[in-house]
């Protein structure tokens, strides 16, 4: 294993920490290659920051040269303090960062030829331990290392404790565990991030040009754990209050042009009462995106996606009450078979077929299949009745049958029952129409229930 340690020394006063010098940002960088990333601080906070492990990013980076170049360039932008070192074991990369970090990047290429005799000649005060006993091992005579790695093990143990011990054997690969100091960080399930703006203003464009940088910051956050999100949670803080946005998004997606876009749109239909002073985003769920196959041929799914889009164009310009989208109910009754909603239906997998167990073939699945007979996609909002005599199917008569009936029998537990039998007819004016004959009457009678188009 490729331990690296992006180590520095604890501020006392919080103050003293630049921004772009963080625990966050350093995890940011960490994660970028590996997905292994742990969390250490000495005893008395005297240096904390990252392990992270990249053995298994060799490959993917280019080799082992290449991504310690790599990760060599890309902390170039942070504070001078901070100290990076690289070994094979956990705690020996934290040793070295503590007390003999890299200076240049041949200096950090060159810890991957080091090995345990490298560790041997550091300070004991390497050791993250209490400082009584880091004073005995000096009055003892114990200036590196190499002098408490030779004495007995038993003797070790019995005079100065487990967690020495503990962190020798770690750091010189006798153990193959890290350190009891260290523990594997798990990200956030939620971010929420704050922006004090350099100014007071209500002018949207440079509103959104600070609201980009935290788009790009959920964005990254997003990325790292490869999810997505459906809505972000805006809130716009000025002198007498605040104003709420809410950016949705048809789809999950951690794409920041398309919330770049989300955004844009919306924030030109806001007006504010006041100049913003903060800006805040915040996402509080987010879902595992699939992994996507790309092909040299077309993509069937790509249809979907550039319908997504445009549902979220037309309800970020429009607003989600005004645009409504139909969807379908398991209901015969036609007038209840269809709704209209605010938000996009979700399409499932293809359940045409359902897998039985215990079986190895399919079975069909009749519910999900389409129905064969027709249905008119114009229906009026209430069934208009015929005047005169029902309806007379001669040749060359005003009504043309053309197929039917088909029976609708339904709700008879509800208020709303329907019996009825459909046809479909040409009138005299060359329209196809659907026409029903309500059996529940005592004289049936017949109704123009919707229009083919």
């Amino acid at each position: 294993m490729r331990w690296i340690a992006l180590s520095y020394k604890h501020p006392r006063n919080p103050c003293e920490v630049k921004s772009q010098f963080d625990a966050g940002s350093l995890f940011e960088l960490a994660s970028h290659y590996s997905p292994l990333v742990c969390w250490r601080q000495d005893q008395h906070d005297e240096y904390v920051g990252w392990l992270v492990e990249v053995q298994s990013s060799f490959r993917l980076f280019g080799g082992a040269q290449d991504l310690l170049s790599q990760l060599w360039e890309s902390t170039e932008g942070f504070s001078g303090e901070l100290q990076l070192a690289n070994h094979h074991t956990a705690t020996g990369a934290w040793w070295l960062g503590k007390c003999a970090p890299a200076r240049s990047l041949d200096d950090f290429l060159a810890m991957l030829n080091f090995n345990e005799n490298s560790l041997l000649a550091l300070p004991v005060s390497a050791l993250d331990c209490n400082t009584n006993l880091q004073n005995t091992w000096r009055q003892c005579g114990f200036a590196r290392l190499g002098d408490l790695w030779r004495l007995p093990r038993d003797g070790f143990l019995k005079r100065f404790g487990t967690q020495a011990l503990a962190e020798l054997d770690s750091g010189f690969g006798i153990q193959n565990k890290l350190a009891p100091t260290t523990v594997a960080h798990q990200a956030a399930n939620t971010f929420e991030k704050e922006k004090e703006l350099p100014f007071h203003s209500d002018r949207l464009d440079l509103i959104e040009h600070h609201a980009q940088a935290l788009l790009e910051a959920v964005c990254n956050w997003l990325k790292q754990q490869k999810h997505g999100t459906r809505e972000l949670h805006w809130t716009f803080i000025h002198a007498h209050g605040e104003e709420v946005l809410r950016l949705r998004s048809a789809q999950a997606t951690d794409c920041v042009e398309t919330w770049k876009r989300l955004l844009h749109h919306q924030l030109g239909r806001m007006q504010f009462n006041d100049d913003v002073r903060h800006l805040r985003v915040q996402c509080t769920y987010s879902e595992l995106l699939p992994n996507l196959n790309h092909s040299f041929l077309p993509d069937p799914a790509e249809g979907t996606r550039n319908w997504n889009n445009t549902c979220d164009v037309l309800r970020a310009r429009l607003g989600e009450q005004t645009v409504l989208f139909a969807a379908t109910e398991s209901d015969p009754r036609p007038e209840c078979s269809i709704v209209l909603q605010h938000t996009p239906t979700q399409k499932p997998a293809n359940t045409a077929f359902k897998k039985v167990v215990n079986q190895s073939t399919p079975e069909l699945n009749r519910a999900a299949l389409p129905v064969s007979t027709p249905r008119p996609l114009w229906l009026l909002p209430t069934p208009k009745p015929l005047q005169g005599k029902s309806p007379e199917w001669q040749t060359g008569g005003p009504w043309q049958l053309l197929s039917g009936p088909e029976r609708v029998e339904f709700g008879w537990w509800d208020a709303k029952p329907c019996k009825r039998d459909y046809y479909c007819a040409r009138d005299s004016n060359s329209s196809l129409v659907w026409l029903y004959q309500d059996l529940l009457e005592d004289k049936p009678r017949w109704f123009l229930h919707g229009y083919f188009a």
